[in-house]
């Protein structure tokens, strides 16, 4: 009997960090509007698709620091081949934790690093904005976002 408690414990521990088809849907739709708008350099997709506060808070801190965040010509990075690492929930908050292969624009060569990007939704996964891990985890950056990823 314990291992019937156990194995239903597991399965709703598992559960309750999946996303429904749904949201999964407008999640993988989001991440590739999001990725071949920082691929291809189209600058209003991707502000767009960013997480709202981190375009904010580079506004705030004035054209040159909002243009080296977001000016993807200046970036020479190809990111691509998402994998899902962790995926947290909490109310109608959900937080998305990837990896990415990284390549070099120029040359197609593959680096050894992993690029880590968050995917974040308030609305219970009906829309999606992505922060770069690094970004995620700035508190000084971004004070009030409640981080649910474990570091």
């Amino acid at each position: 009997m314990k291992k019937y408690y156990s194995l239903l414990i597991l399965l709703l521990v598992l559960a309750s960090c999946t996303l429904s088809g749904d949201q999964e849907k407008k999640l993988n739709e989001s991440l590739s509007a999001y990725l071949f708008s920082r691929n291809e350099c189209r600058l209003v997709n991707y502000v767009a698709f960013s997480y709202p506060d981190l375009v904010i808070a580079y506004k705030s801190q004035g054209d040159s620091a909002f243009q080296r965040a977001f000016d993807c010509n200046l970036d020479s990075l190809y990111l691509d081949n998402p994998i899902i690492r962790q995926t947290v929930k909490e109310n109608n908050e959900i937080h998305v934790e990837y990896d990415l292969d990284v390549y070099h624009k120029a040359t197609n060569e593959e680096l050894d690093d992993k690029h880590k990007l968050v995917a974040i939704s308030r609305d219970n996964g009906k829309s999606w904005f992505f922060i770069d891990r690094v970004n995620y985890l700035n508190t000084k950056l971004l004070p009030k976002l409640k981080r649910l990823l474990k570091r």
